[in-house]
């Protein structure tokens, strides 16, 4: 699809990608302009063979990130105050899992937001602030630690992850009808 060619950082894919969400916003312009700013988190989840979605959360977009054991992550700036900066390019980055049915999976696996609480110790990752590489090794390191698919080496592991990739054309996908 236009929006996998277009949005993701190194087209020479070394492992192949997740498939896209399947529903109706996939094909709409606002959509894939969302899925390009974030290309730099969903792409190195996507080789993992990981499926994401770009969601609205309480103020932000937020990726949504399924994992095999039917728990997800949550990938989101800081959700309260609402932040002035574009989708994509927060000041930090806060990751949990969480379980629709299990309360006790929930787990902050990352938190670089900065805090405005001067009471409050920052995480140790608060020093990445909305860096892209350390939140991604995070996450690699914990999902190695539940055993979930190892993150295959890619070209996107370098510095080239972290810039922007061009604008997507909106196109349909051949072969797929639209759903909902």
């Amino acid at each position: 699809m236009t929006a996998d060619q277009q949005s993701t950082p190194d087209a020479r894919r070394a492992a192949p990608l997740a498939p896209l969400p399947d529903h109706r916003n996939v094909d709409t312009p606002w959509w894939q302009e969302l899925w390009r700013r974030h290309a730099h988190i969903t792409t190195p989840l996507r080789e993992r063979g990981l499926e994401c979605d770009i969601e609205f959360g309480l103020s932000a977009y937020i990726v949504r990130v399924a994992l095999p054991d039917d728990s997800y992550l949550i990938i989101s700036p800081p959700q309260e105050p609402p932040s002035e900066r574009p989708p994509g390019d927060p000041e930090g980055w806060i990751v949990t899992r969480e379980h629709p049915d299990d309360q006790s999976l929930f787990e902050v696996l990352y938190d670089s937001a900065p805090s405005d609480d001067p009471s409050t110790s920052q995480r140790p990752e608060a020093r990445h602030g909305g860096s892209a590489q350390p939140l991604i090794e995070a996450i690699d390191h914990r999902l190695g630690r539940l055993g979930l698919p190892p993150h295959a080496a890619s070209p996107t592991n370098s510095s080239a992850s972290s810039h922007l990739p061009e604008p997507v054309t909106p196109r349909t996908r051949p072969g797929r009808p639209k759903s909902r």
